[in-house]
C-alpha cells in the first residue's frame, strides 16, 4: 500500500498564482510523490502529470482512483514534448526540480549522507553514475564536475586527493566516500549544512544531466503554453536558479509589450525576485529550505 508522505514545496504560494481560477488544464512536469498534483486536483483543476520513476507510478494509480481528471505519462520533463499527451496547450506548467521523500529514501539510488548505500545517485537510470566517476574519471575531469556543479573552491585539490585514495583501493559507498571527503583536507564553503553537500550534488549533476536537462525543457516549454499561462519552475541550487532566471530575463516582455527576445512571444515576470519558502514551512520541512519560485506569465 501506498501512502502519501511527500510534502509539495511552497504549494501555497504556487496556488496563490490560480486562486479563484476554475478548470485549469495543468501541467505537472515532475509528479514525484504527488502532493502538486493532488492540491491541484482537489482544487477541481485538470491535471497531466509526468515522472518516469516507478514509485512514481504506483501513486499516480491510486491518485487517479480519487480523481479521474488526472492523466499520467511516463517520461523525463526533458522529452514532454515527445509525449502524445491529449491536451496541447496548458493554463500552468509546474516544474518542480526537487526530489521526493521516496527517492530521498531510496537506498539504491543513494541519494542521502544519512544512509548508506553503493554509489549510485543516478535517478533516471541512465549509464553514468557517481561510483564511474569517481572511480574512472582523471583528475581535470573530476575537477570539472565539483568545480563547476559543486562550486568547490579547491577542486582541484580534492580530485587529486580522490584519485590517490582510489588507487589504494575502489570507493564503492556513500559512507566511503564521505570519508574521503572528511579527510581530504579542503575547505567546504558552508558551516550550516553538511560538507559532503557540495560534493554530492556535483556528482548527482554530472551523473543525471541536470543542468542540460533544464535547458532542453526551457527551448521547448512557451510551445506548450496557453495565453496568459503561468510557468512556475522550483530550483534548490544556484544553477538551476540562473538558468531559470536567465530564461525568464531573456524571454520577458517590457510594458509597452515589447518582446525581449525578439520573437512574439515572451513572460511578464510575476517573481522579481524569487520566492522562498516561509519559515514555517522551513521548520515543518527542511527540504523547503533552499528551494526558489519564479513564476512567469505566457504572453503571446
Amino acid at each position: 500500500m501506498i501512502n502519501y508522505q511527500h510534502i509539495p514545496i511552497m504549494a501555497n504560494e504556487i496556488l496563490s498564482f490560480i486562486d479563484g481560477e476554475k478548470n485549469l488544464s495543468i501541467l505537472d512536469c515532475t509528479f514525484g510523490g504527488g502532493g502538486h498534483s493532488k492540491n491541484f486536483l482537489e482544487k477541481g483543476h485538470y491535471v497531466t502529470a509526468i515522472d518516469q520513476d516507478e514509485n512514481s507510478i504506483k501513486i499516480a494509480k491510486k491518485l487517479k482512483k480519487t480523481f479521474p481528471n488526472m492523466f499520467f505519462y511516463k517520461s523525463n520533463f526533458k522529452n514532454f514534448d515527445l509525449l502524445d499527451l491529449s491536451t496541447k496547450k496548458f493554463d500552468l506548467i509546474l516544474l518542480d526540480l526537487g526530489f521526493s521523500s521516496i527517492q530521498l529514501a531510496d537506498s539504491n539510488i543513494g541519494l542521502s549522507f544519512k544512509k548508506n548505500s553503493n554509489l549510485n545517485m543516478n535517478y533516471l537510470g541512465g549509464d553514468l553514475n557517481a561510483y564511474k566517476i569517481i572511480n574512472y574519471y582523471d583528475k581535470d575531469e573530476l575537477k570539472r564536475v565539483f568545480n563547476l556543479y559543486g562550486e568547490i573552491n579547491q577542486a582541484e585539490k580534492l580530485a587529486k586527493y580522490i584519485v590517490k585514495q582510489r588507487s589504494l583501493k575502489k570507493i564503492n559507498t556513500n559512507f566511503e566516500l564521505i570519508d574521503v571527503l572528511r579527510d581530504s583536507g579542503v575547505n567546504f564553503r558552508s558551516k550550516k549544512i553538511h560538507f559532503a553537500t557540495q560534493a554530492f550534488q556535483a556528482l548527482r549533476i554530472e551523473s543525471n544531466n541536470e543542468l542540460e536537462n533544464l535547458v532542453t525543457f526551457l527551448k521547448k516549454v512557451h510551445i506548450f503554453l496557453e495565453i496568459n499561462a503561468y510557468l512556475a519552475i522550483i530550483s534548490f541550487h544556484s544553477l538551476e536558479d540562473r538558468i531559470v532566471k536567465n530564461y525568464f530575463k531573456d524571454n520577458r516582455i517590457k510594458k509597452s509589450k515589447y518582446f525581449q527576445n525578439n520573437k512574439n512571444w515572451g513572460f511578464e515576470i510575476l517573481t522579481k525576485k524569487p520566492l522562498v519558502s516561509s519559515k514555517n514551512e522551513v521548520l515543518e520541512n527542511n527540504r523547503a529550505r533552499s528551494a526558489k519560485l519564479r513564476v512567469g506569465r505566457f504572453v503571446n
